[in-house]
């Protein structure tokens, strides 16, 4: 299941290629707030199926977010989806993926001003299989991470990311 949020739907023609050649059933979901932003569907046409489309204004598609179909794609046990798009969304496809029993790959639209890993400006609260959450890079441990590990709660939809208290490194109150 390929799920893409605005320009985060560019990349999901060639992902949805790469996975049918590998064997597997693809269906998508893309959304964007309006028509105009939509990415990746023509792109993407003949090699999902189904290929939903949403929009918030409804301009193409039904009128909604992708979060809104999703639910109804998600009846196969073991699905995995596969997301790019705005942090808020990413959010919410992790949550109803989890609900539904379904394991979410997402891929962060961070800002990465040098893209390797030295200036820190892509980190994002992420927590490792040692179950320690991290600062964590995106230009280099990522950008594409399983849903249920990235601390949306500290992740800010407008970029950066505030640091849990609980995070390795996190700053602590001298008293």
């Amino acid at each position: 299941m390929l799920v893409g949020g605005g320009y985060g739907s560019a990349p999901m023609g060639w992902w949805a290629r790469e996975l049918k050649a590998l064997g597997h059933r693809v269906s998508a979901v893309f959304g964007a707030a309006d028509a105009d932003r939509l990415f990746g569907v023509d792109d993407a046409r003949g090699l999902a199926e189904p290929l939903l489309v949403t929009t918030d204004d409804g301009s193409a598609g039904a009128r909604g977010r992708v979060t809104d179909v999703l639910p109804d794609l998600l009846a196969e046990p073991g699905t995995h989806v596969y997301a790019c798009g705005p942090m808020a969304m990413l959010r919410a496809v992790t949550a109803v993926a989890r609900a539904h029993g379904a394991r979410a790959w997402c891929t962060v639209e961070e800002s990465m001003a040098c893209g390797v890993g030295v200036c820190m400006t892509c980190v994002l609260p992420v927590t490792w299989d040692d179950g320690v959450t991290r600062m964590t890079r995106t230009c280099v441990e990522g950008p594409t991470f399983d849903g249920a590990a990235v601390r949306w709660d500290a992740a800010r939809t407008g970029g950066g990311s505030l640091v849990p208290a609980d995070c390795l490194g996190a700053p602590r109150s001298v008293r």
